[in-house]
């Protein structure tokens, strides 16, 4: 959605730089909170708006408030509702970092016939036909610096858990939660909790060897659209590593980018086997 000072429309829209309505206003004041424990984002935003036929238009449900929001570091895009005249809403962490631009305005959710509002101006004659999803309110962007968290590792992102109905030296994945869910059999499961306690070293080596097969399929599901993970904390701190690995989630080279992400793991399989030549070497 691109709208500016310049957009025209076929219909008055209030706005600030307007003359489609004489003497009335809309202005929004926005704020935000970042949660630290969690790196959650509230925006809060709330509306002025004194032209009556729109505001009852909001009110009986056939338009509604709320604000365009553009971060390009995420590449969020979204038109989100707030309440009228004021609302809150949450997004989750890393849904949202860097600079965000926002756009209060108030758009049609249903058709809306014979619109003409009061103090519309004398050059719009006759009444319009207002089709869903039509602009009828426009404020002035504003923008708010959201601070970049620590990248979590990306073993944070995951969680692995026994599961019965997985087999034997087999594993699935679940990532309709908030960690990405590996599902392994009690012996696997066993074997992998066992190596995990072992030196870095190997713990690094061991797990990889189940994060590599497991990114390439998150990879895979993200190609077909990242927004159906929207709801789950995973996904912005995946993209995040993605955008600073120089991964393109829509044509993944699957196996060549999981090395990337994960960091090269046979990085640390070479480490591990010139430690144990040094040590055979001291040994003997």
């Amino acid at each position: 959605m691109k709208v500016s000072e310049t957009t025209s429309f076929p219909h008055p829209v209030l706005a600030p730089w307007s003359t489609d309505f004489d003497g009335i206003s809309f202005t929004s004041q926005i704020s935000f909170r970042e949660n630290p424990d969690d790196n959650q984002v509230s925006l809060h935003c709330a509306a002025t708006l004194d032209q009556p036929d729109i505001a009852h238009l909001i009110q009986e449900g056939l338009a509604t408030f709320g604000c365009y929001i553009k971060c390009h570091d995420t590449g969020m895009r979204r038109l989100q509702e707030f309440g009228f005249p004021s609302g809150i809403r949450h997004f989750a962490p890393g849904a949202l970092l860097g600079n965000v631009q926002l756009r209060p305005m108030v758009w049609s959710i249903q058709a809306i016939e014979s619109y003409r509002p009061a103090g519309v101006h004398a050059e719009f004659s006759g009444t319009f036909s207002i089709a869903p999803g039509q602009i009828l309110a426009l404020g002035e962007e504003q923008v708010i610096e959201v601070t970049r968290p620590p990248l979590p590792t990306i073993e944070s992102i995951f969680e692995i858990v026994l599961s019965k109905e997985v087999g034997e030296n087999e594993f699935e994945i679940d990532t309709e939660h908030d960690r990405i869910t590996v599902l392994m059999g009690e012996r696997t499961f066993q074997l992998v909790q066992g190596l995990r306690q072992a030196d870095e070293t190997t713990r690094a080596v061991a797990m990889n060897s189940v994060y590599v097969p497991v990114v390439m399929q998150v990879l895979v599901q993200l190609a077909e659209g990242s927004e159906h993970f929207e709801q789950y904390r995973w996904l912005h701190p995946f993209l995040e590593r993605c955008r600073l690995s120089n991964v393109d989630i829509g044509k993944p080279d699957l196996l060549t980018d999981a090395q990337r992400l994960l960091a090269h793991p046979f990085a640390s399989l070479a480490q591990m086997i010139e430690q144990e030549d040094a040590v055979d070497v001291a040994a003997s």
